[in-house]
């Protein structure tokens, strides 16, 4: 039995989109096909690929006011350090 497949056309496809589809088919040594349907697959959560959700913080804050913004800053300072230790 012949298994019937869609074909789509997608126009309009960025400069950085077509670049990462190249990159990544080069990478793992797919087609460009093989690797635009493997992002569209994972963008829509199919073919056991888990649905990226993305997650923004405003919503746990009440009032972005009452957020100490020197604790916040530094923080994050302390995220964006290096452990050299870590590299070994």
């Amino acid at each position: 039995m012949k298994i019937h497949k869609i074909q789509h056309t997608i126009r309009d496809v960025s400069q950085a989109v077509d670049a990462r589809l190249r990159e990544r088919a080069a990478m793992e040594e797919i087609s460009l096909n093989q690797a635009a349907l493997q992002a569209i697959e994972r963008g829509l959560g199919l073919a056991g690929h888990p649905t990226i959700r993305y997650r923004s913080l405003r919503s746990i804050l009440q009032k972005p006011e009452d957020v100490d913004q020197a604790s916040w800053t530094e923080a994050l300072s302390q995220m964006d350090q290096v452990n050299p230790e870590d590299w070994k």
